[in-house]
């Protein structure tokens, strides 16, 4: 149980992000093009680079923990954890200039970090064993998990122009919103929390209802095609808005999700 809660407490941050919008102070319209654009310094660049990285790969790593070195996630990921609490404190004592005034790291998001570490010192105080997951479990949950990696690394890169999104559905009204929405979660990494949270929870139902909401991102759009009289796409086909690397990832949760359990003691 206080696995999945550590879990839960480091995806947490990238749900968060999602459900508060962040605020904009319309400097594009205000500011005059010929003063000069603040620019961070060294030290507030290394801080929050490794503070955002570090959030973003702890699930991941806790994920890895988990199917792989169940003896040592206890002492493992309260060290990651901690570590990821320490560069998000440094975020708030070490601010970020922007055109919008000095940017610090949010408090709400510490105590995210504070519970995943507490889940995971009060999980080394469990005498209950814990079963390993078999290698069969493991690799697929740490490909499904990898995939969904990808996809989040690929909504963070910069796009110049149209091609650069690749196939999509051109949608209105609120099937364009929900797509958006969806695509803010990818780039947020909430799809790689639910592949991690499915790791965890292997094998079983729970991770099985993981890996089906991996389906989510997979087929929304040619659902939404369809739902909304055949907007049109960029595409060739309707087979193409199909996100197959999701399909993938969401077939191999369920086949991590359905192998038997291990017997083994941990």
């Amino acid at each position: 149980m206080f696995r999945l809660l550590a879990m839960l407490a480091a995806v947490a941050p990238a749900v968060l992000s999602v459900l508060i919008p962040g605020e904009s102070c319309g400097w594009f319209a205000y500011t005059p093009l010929s003063e000069a654009l603040p620019e961070p310094g060294a030290l507030p660049t290394v801080v929050w680079t490794l503070g955002e990285w570090s959030a973003e790969l702890l699930p991941v790593a806790l994920a890895l923990l988990a199917v792989w070195l169940p003896r040592r996630f206890a002492v493992l990921g309260a060290a990651l954890s901690a570590a990821v609490l320490v560069l998000g404190a440094l975020t708030v004592v070490i601010p970020y200039p922007t055109p919008c005034g000095p940017q610090r790291g949010e408090w709400l998001l510490l105590l995210c970090y504070a519970a995943a570490l507490t889940a995971c010192l009060l999980d080394r105080a469990d005498r209950r064993p814990h079963r390993p997951a078999r290698r069969a479990t493991a690799a697929a949950w740490t490909a499904a998990l990898f995939i969904a990696v990808g996809h989040d690394l690929a909504a963070t890169m910069p796009v110049s122009s149209a091609e650069d999104l690749g196939c999509y559905a051109n949608l209105a009204d609120t099937w364009a919103l929900i797509q958006m929405h969806l695509f803010t979660a990818e780039a947020a990494g909430v799809w790689v929390g639910v592949a991690a949270v499915g790791a965890v929870l292997a094998p079983g139902p729970a991770a099985l209802s993981a890996a089906l909401v991996l389906l989510v991102p997979a087929l929304y759009e040619p659902v939404a095609q369809l739902a909304s009289s055949s907007a049109p796409s960029n595409c060739s086909g309707g087979l193409g808005l199909i996100s197959w690397s999701y399909v993938a990832a969401a077939a191999l949760g369920v086949v991590g999700s359905l192998s038997p359990r291990s017997h083994t003691a941990p």
